[in-house]
Order: C-alpha cells, then sequence, then structure tokens
C-alpha cells in the first residue's frame, strides 16, 4: 500500500468506496466535481495497491483550521491501517487546528481521539417545514461566489474561498440595514439545502438563519447546525427534526462558531 495524491484514474475507486460505504452522491466522492473541488483548494489522498484505491481522505483549510472533510475506506480492507496510514499524512502529530465531524461509525471517533482531537457537539442535520419561521427585518443579497468570499473572509478573518462558494452554486449575503453580518450558499433540490451561513456574532445568528430561510422561497429545507445553535429550538417548534447528527472532533485550538450552518465536508 503507498498513500499518494489523488489522481484522476483514482475517481472511480473513489466513487465505489463512497456507495460502499453509504454516502450520498451530493458533496461526496461520487461527485467528481466535488473531489475536484478538494484537488485543488485543499490536500487529497488516496490510499493505492497497485492500480486498487483503497480508500481516500482529503482537508481543507477554514477560517477555524484545517477541516478533515473526509476519510474513506472501502469496507473490505476496515481495521488494516488504511484510515490510520492516510490520517497520518494529512495531519502530522501536533499539528494545530485541527477538526471534522465525525460520523457515527464506531471506529471513527476512536481513530480521531487518538491523533489528538477530542468531541465537542453534535453537528445536527436538520429539515422540516419553511411556513411556520419568522421572517424577521434582516435583508438578503444574492451575490456572486467571489463577492460571497470576500465578505466571508472579511467577516471571519479567513482566505476567501470562491472555489468553494462557486461549487455551493448559489450565494448570498445577510445585510442588518448596510452593514454585512452573515454570509451563506444555498444547494437547490428536494429539499433546497441552506448549505453553508457563517455568522460570527451569535446574537445575530437565529435572525440570520430566518431571513437565509425565506430568501430560499422553499417549501422545505434542510441544513446542519451546531447543536447548541441560538436557532434550534424555534425550528423544532416550527416542525423541524433531526434527522442524523454527527460529532465535532477537534484539538482544542479550534472553536468554531455556534451560530453557523455547517457543510460537513467544506465547513
Amino acid at each position: 500500500m503507498i498513500v499518494r495524491a489523488v489522481e484522476s484514474a483514482d475517481l472511480a475507486g473513489i466513487r465505489a468506496i463512497t456507495h460502499a460505504t453509504g454516502q450520498s452522491d451530493r458533496d461526496s466522492g461520487a461527485d467528481a466535481a466535488y473531489v475536484a473541488l478538494l484537488r485543488s483548494t485543499g490536500t487529497a489522498l488516496a490510499a493505492v495497491d497497485g492500480d486498487r484505491v483503497l480508500g481516500w481522505a482529503a482537508t481543507l483549510p477554514t477560517s477555524s483550521g484545517t477541516l478533515l472533510t473526509d476519510l474513506f475506506v472501502d469496507p473490505a480492507m476496515h481495521a488494516r491501517g488504511v484510515a490510520t496510514a492516510l490520517l497520518g499524512r494529512l495531519w502530522p502529530p501536533a499539528a494545530p487546528r485541527r477538526y471534522t465531524f465525525s460520523s457515527k461509525h464506531p471506529a471513527a471517533l476512536p481513530l480521531y481521539a487518538r491523533a489528538g482531537l477530542v468531541p465537542s457537539w453534535p453537528l445536527l442535520y436538520v429539515s422540516g417545514p419553511t411556513s411556520r419561521l419568522p421572517r424577521g427585518a434582516l435583508r438578503v443579497e444574492w451575490v456572486s461566489a467571489a463577492k460571497a468570499a470576500a465578505a466571508e473572509a472579511a467577516l471571519t478573518g479567513g482566505e476567501p474561498r470562491p472555489g468553494v462558494f462557486a461549487y455551493w452554486g448559489e450565494a448570498f449575503v445577510v445585510r442588518n440595514r448596510s452593514r454585512v453580518i452573515a454570509v451563506g450558499a444555498a444547494q437547490p433540490g428536494l429539499p433546497t439545502v441552506l448549505a453553508h451561513l457563517s455568522c460570527p456574532d451569535p446574537g445575530s445568528a437565529a435572525g440570520a438563519l430566518f431571513a437565509a430561510v425565506a430568501a430560499l422561497r422553499a417549501d422545505q429545507v434542510a441544513c446542519c447546525l451546531p447543536g447548541p445553535h441560538p436557532a434550534l429550538q424555534r425550528l423544532l417548534a416550527a416542525g423541524f427534526r433531526v434527522d442524523d447528527f454527527d460529532v465535532l472532533m477537534r484539538t482544542l485550538d479550534v472553536e468554531p462558531p455556534l451560530g453557523a450552518v455547517y457543510s460537513p465536508g467544506l465547513g
């Protein structure tokens, strides 16, 4: 087994592993555009034996730190050191500012704990009807991916990520009068997905989320948000449900904002 950068010839093997591990076709190794984004803006590695892909993993820089976006191994190769080899190449020992949203697979959380990460809050996958949510007075403006990336960088102090916003498809800013207080992105579909919402001010987080959902003009919306998110109780009262959850694993120097909406793979 060798670990090296992902190549175009690996895409079929990555897609097969994605399906074998029960992942969706959206925001996953089944989507060639998603893998291409990780290769161009982050680090994507494959563990291979000859021309067979045994597993793959990727990291992406975000304003909170280095996010492990994906780590998946062919089920036939579980417990053979493939995941450990991939993680060791992506995250050298004692590397700072590391985090990931761990699945509930029984091997996942222990793997990340051995790498020096600690479990924190749950990332809740929620979905529901939008009709009973408040609209509020905040204004949503649809913008280009480049403008959204620049606005988010100004809010968070991170580097602009225009490629990520372009991948999501529809970008916007949320304004309180003339001031930008949040930046987000949506993915059309059934249901429409609020893929990302960056809002550093927890006092504005619930209002920004409700404004973003209203701007989507969809009957049903899905998103992923921290368990302590200020809008969670109102969402549940409006008929939203918790469909699934991951667990934030992080080094102690990482504090992802509690008022954000996250893409588990792209931050």
